[in-house]
């Protein structure tokens, strides 16, 4: 597959993945071509919430940007963005991993002996889909904060936050479901149990990030 029809082949996935089209994880799970697509899921997600949201902030660079510095010797200011960008590659690709596994340990408790490691992480890609959805909520908030609507930024992150994760708890149970072949119930509740076990993971895994961001830090600005 050249890269343009593994473009074409990932956008439409993504956008019947947005609609609900279930019958996309059934495609993706027994497609060999479609693990690379999925591993890109989380680096694209990522790329263009940077883009966007880079965008997005310049009014508020514009209207602040005289009293924004950036201190410190050279060697802490390039330690600084390294941070940044291990963070935000930590921050993607961690929880989608870490999810996968959960997924695939559920499917194995609830009895689905067929269910394959790689086919979740195919699935799993395509259902993450409505993340791009965060873009639209970013620039929402910056266009809120620099007073563009009546609407308070608590209420446009918090609102826009439990719908996209609802979205996003929607396509999981389908892709689950088709995975996993299961019920729809049995696809939601997996789901639920999931996310318990991968919020005490993730928190554990921050908490140890933390600790030793904080080691770093103390070691570079003492």
């Amino acid at each position: 597959m050249t890269v343009g029809e593994t473009i074409r082949t990932m956008s439409e996935r993504i956008f019947r993945a947005m609609k609900f089209d279930k019958s996309v994880y059934n495609e993706v799970k027994d497609d060999p071509d479609a693990t690379i697509q999925s591993g890109l899921m989380p680096l694209l997600i990522e790329a263009v919430l940077l883009v966007i949201g880079g965008i997005a902030i310049l009014p508020l660079w514009l209207i602040y940007g005289s009293t924004w510095t950036f201190g410190g010797t050279p060697l802490q200011v390039a330690a600084g963005i390294l941070i940044f960008i291990v963070a935000s590659i930590l921050f993607v690709f961690v929880p989608f991993i870490v999810w996968v596994f959960v997924l695939f340990l559920m499917g194995r408790f609830v009895g689905s002996k067929d269910i394959q490691g790689i086919q979740v992480v195919r699935v799993t890609g395509f259902a993450f889909s409505h993340a791009f959805l965060y873009v639209i909520l970013f620039i929402a908030i910056v266009y809120t904060a620099i007073g563009g609507g009546g609407v308070s930024v608590a209420v446009i992150a918090v609102g826009g936050g439990i719908i996209i994760g609802l979205l996003l708890f929607i396509s999981n149970v389908l892709s689950f479901k088709q995975v996993a072949n299961v019920t729809t119930g049995v696809s939601i509740l997996s789901n639920i149990f999931a996310f318990i076990i991968f919020g005490l993971i993730i928190a554990g895994i921050s908490v140890a990030f933390a600790l030793f961001i904080a080691g770093f830090a103390g070691i570079l600005f003492p």
